[in-house]
């Protein structure tokens, strides 16, 4: 048996987890100095006009989309695993689409749509005499836009978790008297709670990392606090003190999440023996009054929405404005495409290091390494500026070189990575494990250096499940906003960026074209995980 030197070999791997690491643990732990220094003016006028009402709004917004999201996605992944209807097999994976559309994108339709000064809204009440609308800018236009937007992520993974129990258990209850409704609650609900937490904790925390759609209903939060103080106030400072309150929220909901979790099974995995579940077949009238409810949830998550992004499209079609999309595609490419590389290049040496090296110090340098993901992009665009203004300060002062760090790609790109690297990792490692061990050990014995067995062999053979990170990478990058908006090198206007400027001047119909080009990529995401789901 040959033994392998594990110090020499696995401490590159081990160093570059490491590095990994450290960007995402810097910027947040440099948040944490920002309160050295703290504007007394900014933050009375804050004290006294906003803090009190961004901490209501933020936490009633969160446990708004957790409940909306929990009781939808639920409801509709029992519907459809359990009970035969017209048209099922078709909802079954229609009901994942909109997560192909954007919470900001939903909400500049929403308010274009049932805005009370809407050309909708003005049509129906010249049709049916009826001068009273509610108003759709306020908290619960906000709460509906994200619901419909996060709704999937409880809907795919309650739906996954129902399917890989087996019919077994359903039967045992029903014998024992258990009505469907029952069989709901006390069977099929304790066995899908961690997944509903998941899902709908992952909506939350896309809720406080959102800065597009509050900031269309001028719906006050810390993401938007945040931007004001930088961009409005002009005080990076107290943007990373807000900051750092934001980082508080997000690790006390992860310590809620954890808490609703102790003691459950995460896994659910099905058992081989285990048959697949059955359905209950229902009386007609019940079975096409579900149909009709699906079609009328279906019509306002994704074919209302399409068919208004194509309406304006087609009312705002002009050559200034085609020009224009090409800049703001081509910028998006750019940044997408070199981000995403980026991104799975340092998840491969990631996924390579857990496979070679299963120490307790790997481990937890990547899962610190993949942690950005669950960092709202305001956050890592405040704590990086930090970083770097400091870097460069020192630079300048013991070289005398005057770099122009600030405003460059790199800056950006390097959020990317930070923020992104959970989701390259998720696919690298998956292909990683598919390869078999001993092929790597070979490189290792005859002593072929780490990138040389990187390229020539590991590339080839996990090319496939690379090729589909990338993507799903490429289009969490399009889709990005505040890190894309606040460290964007001047003249950058990205597909989100130009939505954000036309949604901030009220303008729908230029904002339209971006968004419906953003809808159509990411619907390549949502092609693979309907395949994985």
């Amino acid at each position: 048996m040959v033994v392998i030197p594990t110090q020499t070999l696995k401490s590159p791997l081990f160093i570059w987890a490491g590095l990994c690491a450290g960007l995402v643990i810097l910027p947040v732990l440099w948040l944490a100095t920002s309160w050295a220094e703290i504007r007394a003016d900014l933050w009375q006028h804050l004290i006294e006009t906003q803090i009190l009402e961004l901490i209501w709004n933020t936490l009633r917004l969160i446990l708004g989309v957790f409940i909306g999201v929990s009781l939808l996605g639920t409801s509709l992944a029992w519907i459809v695993t359990k009970y035969e209807f017209p048209g099922r097999s078709f909802f079954e994976w229609a009901l994942v689409l909109p997560f192909a559309i954007p919470a900001y994108v939903f909400a500049f339709i929403f308010i274009g749509t049932f805005d009370g000064a809407s050309t909708p809204m003005n049509s129906f009440r010249q049709f049916s005499g009826l001068d009273i609308w509610p108003q759709v800018r306020n908290y619960w236009g906000v709460l509906i836009s994200f619901v419909c937007a996060f709704y999937p992520y409880v809907y795919l993974l309650v739906r996954g978790r129902l399917k890989r129990q087996g019919q077994e258990i359903y039967e045992v209850a029903q014998t024992l008297g258990c009505k469907p409704i029952a069989l709901f609650f006390r069977v099929a609900l304790p066995i899908a709670w961690p997944a509903v937490v998941g899902g709908a904790g992952l909506a939350v925390m896309e809720t406080m990392a959102d800065f597009g759609a509050v900031s269309i209903f001028n719906y006050q939060t810390f993401t938007t606090a945040i931007y004001k103080s930088w961009f409005g106030f002009f005080s990076l400072q107290t943007a990373a003190q807000l900051a750092s309150m934001l980082v508080v929220a997000v690790i006390v909901w992860r310590s809620i999440e954890a808490f609703m979790l102790r003691g459950r099974d995460a896994t659910g995995e099905k058992t081989t023996r285990s048959r697949a579940v059955e359905r209950f077949n229902l009386s007609a009238r019940t079975g096409w009054l579900i149909t009709f409810l699906f079609t009328l949830l279906f019509s306002i998550t994704f074919i209302v929405p399409m068919f208004r992004l194509v309406m304006w499209v087609g009312q705002a079609w002009s050559p200034s404005v085609l020009n224009h999309f090409y800049e703001y595609l081509s910028n998006s490419l750019i940044l997408s495409v070199a981000g995403g590389i980026l991104v799975v290049f340092c998840s491969l040496f990631l996924a390579i290091g857990t496979r070679q090296d299963g120490r307790k110090r790997m481990k937890n340098a990547v899962r610190f390494a993949t942690l950005g993901y669950a960092l709202p992009g305001s956050i890592l665009a405040v704590g990086l500026m930090m970083v770097v203004l400091f870097l460069q300060k020192k630079i300048e002062l013991y070289t005398g070189l005057s770099l122009a760090l600030v405003g460059g790609v790199g800056v950006l790109l390097t959020a990317y990575v930070v923020r992104f690297l959970a989701v390259g990792y998720s696919g690298a490692h998956t292909a990683v494990t598919e390869v078999q061990p001993h092929i790597g050990e070979a490189a290792q014995v005859l002593g072929v250096p780490l990138w040389r067995r990187v390229i020539k062999l590991y590339c080839p053979l996990v090319s496939p499940g690379l090729f589909a990170a990338l993507l799903l990478v490429i289009v969490d990058i399009l889709k990005e906003m505040p890190a894309t908006l606040l460290l964007r090198p001047f003249g950058w206007d990205t597909l989100a960026v130009s939505i954000f400027g036309f949604t901030a001047e009220g303008d729908w119909a230029l904002a339209a074209l971006p968004a419906l080009a953003l809808v159509l990529i990411g619907l390549v995401p949502v092609y693979i995980l309907i395949k994985r789901y």
